[in-house]
């Protein structure tokens, strides 16, 4: 089966949908799944947990086999650096990807021949955000923090958690490192290597698509097209 998305190299395509499927839904994505995957959806015990990895999973195959051709039964994973997936096969024009999901919303990104990173957070009260920042963040962000209303700190934390979180991801890092490699002088050399951008995403949740270099931009693609569910 001929590709039918094409994606320019300077791009970075941002594909959205609802992890919140009904039964019959849920099945037909299941049923996109491979048995090694459907086994592993079988081991996880919560139920949001399932569908996370069910409906993201179920996206990605979709998406992926759009761009690179074939039928999303076709796609085969695997692992880089820390665990990140990427796409094994097939795959001879450089497609990389990466995953994120928050409440309700999934999110995948798409790019070419460049490391690429994406992170959500649904806006929601942050427990210690205080803390977290003065441990983690820069003591310029960590003081902007400080001078926020109640009601004004969590955005805000979270702008800046998943702007560290989607670099860690476009690295391949683990969170906790990525967290840490943004502190003092890596600041520099950091946004020398990886440009961060906004998504926007309504009032409810934060996100942001980290990857090399400065010259892409970014494409809301929306939903995938060829589902029913997303």
């Amino acid at each position: 089966m001929s590709p039918s998305l094409d994606l320019a190299p300077d791009v970075v395509d941002i594909w959205t949908a609802p992890l919140d499927v009904d039964a019959h839904e849920m099945d037909a994505m299941m049923s996109r799944l491979s048995s090694a995957e459907r086994k592993r959806a079988a081991g996880v015990l919560e139920e949001r947990a399932v569908r996370q990895y069910v409906v993201s999973r179920a996206m990605q195959r979709e998406i992926l086999a759009g761009y690179a051709g074939g039928s999303p039964a076709d796609i085969q994973f695997g692992v880089v650096a820390m665990g990140k997936p990427t796409l094994s096969r097939p795959n001879d024009i450089g497609i990389q990807f990466n995953t994120t999901h928050s409440g309700n919303l999934v999110i995948i990104a798409v790019t070419l021949n460049r490391e690429v990173g994406v992170d959500v957070e649904e806006v929601r009260p942050v427990p210690r955000a205080l803390q977290v920042s003065r441990r983690c963040f820069s003591e310029d962000e960590h003081r902007s923090l400080e001078s926020l209303t109640e009601s004004q700190l969590p955005r805000a934390f979270l702008s800046i958690w998943v702007k560290r979180e989607g670099t860690a991801k476009a690295r391949g890092d683990g969170v906790w490192r990525g967290l840490a490699s943004w502190k003092g002088g890596a600041n520099e050399a950091l946004a020398r290597e990886f440009t961060v951008r906004p998504l926007d995403l309504g009032p409810r949740f934060v996100g942001v698509v980290v990857a090399r270099g400065e010259d892409w931009r970014v494409v809301m693609r929306g939903r995938p097209p060829g589902s029913e569910v997303i």
